[in-house]
C-alpha cells in the first residue's frame, strides 16, 4: 500500500524510479548512438531555449593583481540580457604572440558570485566564504597562467536583488517562474554559459580549440551541464557535485536552479555526465563532504565509468578522492586541462596531430 501523506508517497516513487535510457553499451559506436539519443531528451527536458542576442562585448574597468590583470566586462545574451563578469589576463598573454587556454569558472551558490571565484575578499564575509570553499578557484588559474572568465549566474551575485546584502534563496520561485514559461532556470543558465565560451572564441589571445570548464557545487552542477551540451568545451572539472538527483530529493527546496523536469524518467546525473565522454574531465570529491552520500556516489560513478570505458579512453575519466569537505581543490587541474588542449584527441585517447 502506498504511504497516505502526499510527500512521503513522491518519495517512495522517486527512490523507485528506474530511469528508461540507461547507457549499457560497451562499445564506442554505441556510446555514440546512446549519446545522441540521451542529448535529444535533454533537450527536449530543459524546454524553451532562449533566443540569442549577438555578442556584444563591453569592458567597463580593470585592477592590477600582480600576476594578471581582472577586467570587469559584461556581455549580451538574450536581447537586452547582459552577464557581469570578470576577465583574469595573466601578464604578457594579450601581446605575447600566442594564444592560450581559456577557463571558464562557475561559482555556486555563494554570496557573492563571481567575486569570489576571481578571490575578491575584503571584509570578513567575503574572506570567510572564500576560505571555507577554497572558492578563489579562478583566481589560482589566472595566476597560474590560464586566461578565465567567471560571469554571475542568473540570481546570483550581481544578478539577485538586494546584493552585495544578505542573500535571499530565491531558487525553488526561479525554477516555478521558469517552468510557467516553458523553460528551466539550467536553460537559461546554459544560454549564458555557451555565450560565456564565445566570448573566450572572441579573444585573440585565446585558442578558441582549447576551452575548458570548472565549477563548485551549482558551479560544478553547471559544469557538468555545459560540458555534456557543448563540445567546444574539451576538458572539465566539476567539483562538489557527484550527487543523483534520485537522492537529493529531500533537498530540492533548495536546488531549483538545478532541476530537470521528468529527468528521473530517463536517466540522472551520471547519464548527463557520460554524455562529456571521451573528454578528459576530473570529478572532485571531497570525502568530508556532507553534501555527497558516498553510497549513491559509488552508484553513480559506476555508470559514468561504463561510459567512459566504452568510449575507448577510460584513463580521461579521474575521480579526485580528497581529505576536505565542500571545497574546490584543483589538484589535477593542470593534467586535465592540458590533456583536454591536445589540437585533437580520438577515442583511443592517443590524441592526433602534434
Amino acid at each position: 500500500m502506498r504511504a497516505l501523506e502526499f510527500e512521503h508517497d513522491l518519495s517512495s516513487l522517486i527512490d523507485q524510479a528506474q530511469p528508461s535510457l540507461l547507457f549499457e553499451g560497451g562499445s564506442p559506436d554505441e556510446l555514440t548512438e546512446w549519446q545522441r539519443r540521451f542529448r535529444a531528451t535533454l533537450v527536449q527536458l530543459l524546454g524553451i531555449q532562449p533566443e540569442r542576442a549577438p555578442l556584444d562585448l563591453e569592458y567597463e574597468d580593470e585592477v592590477d593583481c600582480g600576476a594578471y590583470v581582472r577586467h570587469r566586462v559584461r556581455y549580451q545574451t538574450e536581447r537586452d540580457v547582459w552577464v557581469p563578469a570578470y576577465l583574469l589576463v595573466p601578464n604578457g598573454t594579450a601581446t605575447g604572440g600566442h594564444r592560450s587556454i581559456g577557463v571558464l569558472c562557475i561559482h555556486g551558490h555563494g554570496d557573492f558570485g563571481k567575486d569570489s571565484v576571481a578571490g575578491i575578499g575584503g571584509t570578513p564575509e567575503r574572506e570567510r566564504e572564500i576560505e571555507r570553499c577554497r572558492y578563489d578557484f579562478g583566481h589560482r588559474f589566472a595566476e597560474a597562467g590560464y586566461v578565465v572568465l567567471a560571469p554571475d549566474l542568473r540570481g546570483f551575485g550581481e544578478r539577485r536583488p538586494g546584493y552585495p546584502g544578505p542573500r535571499v534563496d530565491y531558487c525553488m520561485r526561479n525554477y516555478m517562474a521558469a517552468t510557467l514559461l516553458g523553460t528551466t532556470v539550467v536553460a537559461l543558465h546554459l544560454c549564458d554559459l555557451a555565450v560565456a565560451l564565445d566570448v573566450l572564441q572572441s579573444l585573440p589571445y585565446v585558442d578558441g580549440d582549447r576551452l575548458v570548464c570548472a565549477g563548485l557545487s551549482l558551479g560544478g552542477r553547471m559544469t557538468m551541464m555545459i560540458s555534456a551540451m557543448d563540445e567546444r568545451v574539451k576538458a572539465c572539472i566539476p567539483s562538489g557535485c557527484l550527487n543523483l538527483y534520485q537522492e537529493r530529493f529531500q533537498a530540492l527546496r533548495q536546488c531549483g536552479a538545478q532541476l530537470i523536469p521528468g529527468l528521473l524518467r530517463y536517466g540522472d546525473t551520471p547519464e548527463i555526465f557520460s554524455l562529456i565522454a571521451p573528454r578528459p574531465m576530473a570529478i572532485e570529491w571531497g570525502l568530508r563532504d556532507p553534501l555527497i552520500p558516498h553510497d549513491w556516489a559509488e552508484r553513480g560513478l559506476a555508470r559514468i565509468r561504463r561510459a567512459y570505458q566504452a568510449s575507448g579512453a577510460p584513463q580521461n575519466l579521474i575521480v579526485h578522492r580528497f581529505d576536505a569537505g565542500h571545497v574546490f581543490d584543483g589538484a589535477r587541474a593542470d593534467e586535465v586541462f592540458c590533456q583536454g588542449a591536445l589540437p585533437s584527441t580520438g577515442r583511443d585517447g592517443t590524441g592526433e596531430g602534434v
